[in-house]
């Protein structure tokens, strides 16, 4: 169930939508399945209703979301002089977008601005801010959107969500897996979804490059018993060795993450003049969103980030 202001907030974002000619979806950089599946089901929801919507991210989006409709016409740029409304999904600042240099955004473009998320820290200025996080994904709340506006989930939209919702709780194993969110995957089986394919494509098919990757990086893991904490980093070196991209990095943290009587699992990747770092628990009484917040990143308390710039 959504809160009654949520409801309202999601009724007023439909009322925007009615005025609005052209739409454009913007997620955040290294977009990952509920970015992706989110904005997509949202394009879906928004060319149902007769408008005209666009999907953009800076970066190119991972080939394991390929299976996706409308994968291929996701783009790389845009004019935003083109477009009347900008909805800004499963982003937590507009520096996310990476079109942006901070999170102040000092623009007078378009007339209507709506963010939807289920992060919970967020420094928004201008915008209608549709959150809740409560929710397991930005995913969970477009399904609430299409159930709002009355408009009826098909299979194409049912497997972004799902692909959303799936990615987001970890396959279903992470502390934000509620009954709602199986609640809400029954309903989107029954929409069409195939968790069958979602599987084999995001969490199934591997190249050499990718194996080889988490070889290196479960190779190099360092572990401090007294701490209770597992660290790996991987350079750029370790990608080129392997052959592999970052995007190969997808879902090893989380087998990291396995190893008994750890309290907090750090995976660092050297990104240009950074390292990004992903830190995940299992421990009940672990917030690792407060770790992440020690380097000035967030996150959700079982599953956040940071980023660590190099010296120069």
């Amino acid at each position: 169930m959504i809160s009654t202001d949520l409801k309202i907030k999601i009724q007023t974002f439909r009322a925007q939508v009615a005025v609005a000619t052209k739409i454009l979806i913007v997620t955040h950089f290294k977009p990952d399945g509920d970015a992706i599946g989110s904005a997509l089901a949202l394009r879906i929801l928004l060319k149902e209703m007769g408008k005209e919507a666009e999907v953009a991210t800076i970066d190119t989006p991972p080939d394991a979301f390929s299976f996706l409709p409308y994968f291929l016409k996701i783009k790389r740029d845009y004019r935003p002089e083109h477009f009347d409304m900008v909805v800004i999904a499963d982003c937590g600042g507009w520096s996310r977008t990476g079109w942006f240099d901070d999170d102040e955004l000092r623009i007078d473009w378009p007339k209507h601005l709506v963010i939807l998320d289920h992060h919970h820290a967020q420094k928004y200025s201008p915008g209608l801010v549709i959150a809740d996080e409560n929710l397991s994904s930005t995913a969970q709340l477009v399904y609430y959107i299409f159930r709002e506006w009355g408009i009826g989930i098909n299979s194409d939209a049912a497997n972004c969500l799902m692909t959303g919702i799936s990615t987001d709780t970890g396959s279903f194993k992470h502390s934000n897996t509620t009954p709602e969110v199986f609640r809400v995957a029954a309903e989107l089986l029954e929409s069409g979804a195939n968790l069958n394919k979602i599987t084999q494509h995001i969490y199934l098919g591997r190249s050499v490059a990718s194996l080889k990757l988490w070889g290196r990086t479960l190779n190099k893991i360092q572990q401090d018993r007294a701490l209770g904490t597992l660290i790996s980093i991987i350079t750029s070196e370790d990608l080129k060795e392997c052959g592999a991209t970052l995007e190969d990095l997808e879902g090893v943290i989380d087998l990291m993450n396995t190893v008994p009587d750890t309290k907090a699992t750090f995976l660092l990747s050297e990104r240009g003049d950074k390292f990004k770092g992903s830190v995940r628990t299992n421990d009940p009484d672990v917030d690792v969103s407060k770790l992440a917040a020690i380097f000035g990143g967030g996150g959700h308390i079982k599953a956040a980030g940071f980023n660590v710039l190099l010296d120069e």
